[in-house]
């Protein structure tokens, strides 16, 4: 039987890096080179460094915590997350996290499907240092299908 899609290994040290805000992001397989089934990143987040609450309707994320230790909000929970522990993040679940440990956190996400997500962290790393430009973001938000509502009582 022959594979649908190429096999291949991403070692450390392969992909694309950039930044979005002050999270290193590593780009280990791409959607084009998963077919658009999958989106897998490695992050590198400072200490205090976070995502704030948000929603995705058009993804699901998986997230393994390599090193160091995340406070997550996972719905309506506020739980801390350190090496070893996997997350589930499905579609349309209000999460975020934060950095609350002293050494920066390493986490590696599979995003799927990959390639809308993939679009969304390329025009985000187009943004220049600093405060990003709200006004584009909450565009991006809005093409890309991801939504920051209140927190859930």
């Amino acid at each position: 039987m022959t594979a649908s899609k190429p096999a291949f290994i991403a070692l450390p040290g392969d992909g694309r890096t950039f930044m979005i805000g002050a999270h290193q992001v590593i780009e280990k397989i791409t959607s084009e080179q998963s077919g658009g089934d999958y989106y897998v990143v490695q992050q590198i987040s400072p200490p205090g460094a976070f995502v704030p609450p948000h929603i995705h309707t058009l993804e699901d994320e998986i997230v393994l915590v390599e090193e160091g230790e995340i406070e997550v909000h996972l719905g309506g929970a506020l739980v801390k997350a350190s090496a070893g522990t996997v997350l589930n993040f499905a579609r349309r679940t209000y999460h975020g996290f934060r950095n609350v440990g002293a050494v920066p956190a390493r986490t590696t996400w599979i995003i799927t499907p990959g390639a809308n997500f993939q679009a969304f962290f390329r025009e985000v790393a187009k943004f220049p240092p600093g405060p990003p430009d709200f006004a584009r973001l909450d565009e991006l938000h809005s093409i890309h299908g991801i939504t920051m509502p209140a927190p859930p009582s």
